[in-house]
């Protein structure tokens, strides 16, 4: 246990060394370069760059409510961009993501360590005045929100809490003028996507047009399309229909799914979505609150032909509960299928850069088919999870979060799973580092 204690520590220290050697190269090229002037691009004129490095800590007491006693590791990664903008609005593209793992987290991962070129592409933007412009390559490619389109790889080598590629192979064509927008794509996910890590990968795409009328006030109708490859195929459908509006301190957002399809040898009829309420409050502190409730469709048991079960595309992490809703069951038993969960959210900033969250979840299955099926008489709660977040700005370049989280199953986790409630303890530090033009994002 010591020497894998130690060959973790080596490897995380491995990756913040790279992450110093990365930032001292890249001050040496702002030093050497102009500033940049706008190119008519997604990127300014001439070289700009970007470095990330997160690091860190995890413990986790009876995951999977109790399976696993604990689990106690570490994590970090690092991530560069080079871009490089011509005058008449081409752009380069290209970075990569090496990461570590420091003994074993609650996913069986021990010890591991990858890299990956996550990004290389090409642009051209705003072709002739006419708001259309095309990607190719290996891209960031996220739909609204990431709600179904955000993440293309399936991370299962390290870092896997911290989820660092999302990567797509992709070709996208986007068009804006004025308050309108649209888009298409056509994407290959990552071979390792979902439990298929053998043979061609997922094809998918699909697009959306949309109407921006603010930030806050939106609306939008996506189509999209997959097909997957593996021991069982699926080849499915999505609608979605999502928007936003606000009335001074009052918010509304949400979008709505419906699937149909093929998976396997029965017809696919999943629905999905989550509706949104937010006030803000006109005080000095900046306090907040949001209910959210998310619907995802279970399986019917007694129609055998149909999957009525909803099937999560490609969801990503943008946020505490978006869309990994309630972080402990998210993880370890929930993904955003069979299960109705609320959310109540509530946010201060006391002083600045300094936030805290607190974050309530009510986990109820809808069938209990993705768990084995409710035995008799066991009613659908399935957990309350409740999550405290302290988010804090440490200069221009450091960030830092401390995340504590506690669940404790109800009558069909403790039916299904175990009864002992989980618990975890969360620390992460980031630090970002950008050139001319750069974006960390």
């Amino acid at each position: 246990m010591e020497i894998g204690r130690s060959n973790g520590m080596r490897g995380l220290a491995w990756l913040w060394t790279g992450c110093a050697l990365l930032a001292f190269s890249a001050g040496v090229v702002w030093a050497a370069e102009e500033a940049a002037v706008d190119s008519g691009g997604a990127v300014p004129a001439g070289l700009s760059y970007s470095v990330e490095a997160t690091s860190s800590y995890h413990y986790v007491n009876n995951a999977y409510f109790g399976s696993v006693k604990s689990n106690t590791w570490g994590e970090g990664f690092t991530r560069a961009r080079v871009n490089y903008g011509a005058p008449d609005g081409v752009w380069l593209s290209a970075g990569g993501v090496i990461m570590g793992t420091a003994g074993t987290d609650y996913f069986g991962v021990n010890d591991a360590s990858d890299g990956r070129l996550d990004q290389l592409l090409v642009g051209l933007s705003s072709i002739g005045g006419t708001g259309l412009s095309l990607v190719a390559g290996r891209q960031d490619l996220q739909v609204g929100d990431g709600f179904l389109i955000g993440d293309g790889y399936y991370d299962s080598k390290a870092a896997l809490w911290n989820i660092p590629l999302n990567f797509y192979d992709a070709l996208r064509a986007d068009w804006q003028q004025g308050e309108w927008h649209a888009l298409a794509f056509g994407a290959r996910l990552s071979p390792s996507y979902g439990d298929r890590a053998e043979g061609p990968g997922n094809i998918q795409g699909g697009g959306e047009i949309g109407w921006s009328g603010s930030e806050t006030h939106s609306l939008a109708f996506g189509y999209f399309q997959r097909v997957d490859y593996g021991d069982a195929q699926l080849s499915a459908r999505a609608f979605s229909l999502r928007g936003a509006w606000d009335r001074g301190p009052f918010s509304l957002a949400g979008e709505g799914v419906v699937e149909s399809g093929h998976n396997g040898d029965a017809d696919l009829r999943g629905i999905g979505g989550h509706l949104g309420a937010t006030y803000k409050f006109a005080l000095r502190a900046e306090p907040y609150a949001q209910l959210e409730y998310f619907f995802f469709s279970g399986d019917d048991p007694n129609t055998p032909s149909v999957d009525e079960g909803f099937y999560p595309w490609n969801y990503r992490w943008t946020d505490w509960s978006r869309y990994y809703v309630a972080d402990l069951m998210a993880n370890t038993y929930v993904f955003n299928n069979d299960s109705r969960i609320w959310k109540l959210e509530c946010g201060v900033t006391p002083i600045e850069n300094t936030s805290l969250r607190l974050l309530l979840h009510r986990v109820d299955l809808d069938t209990g088919v993705s768990q084995g099926g409710l035995p008799e008489g066991v009613g659908r709660g399935f957990a309350d999870e409740a999550d405290l977040v302290v988010d804090q700005g440490i200069g221009e370049r450091l960030s830092a979060w401390v995340m504590g989280g506690y669940a404790s199953p109800l009558a069909s986790a403790k039916a299904l799973a175990g009864e002992a409630a989980s618990g975890q303890l969360f620390l992460g530090l980031t630090f970002k580092f950008e050139g001319p033009g750069g974006s960390g994002d």
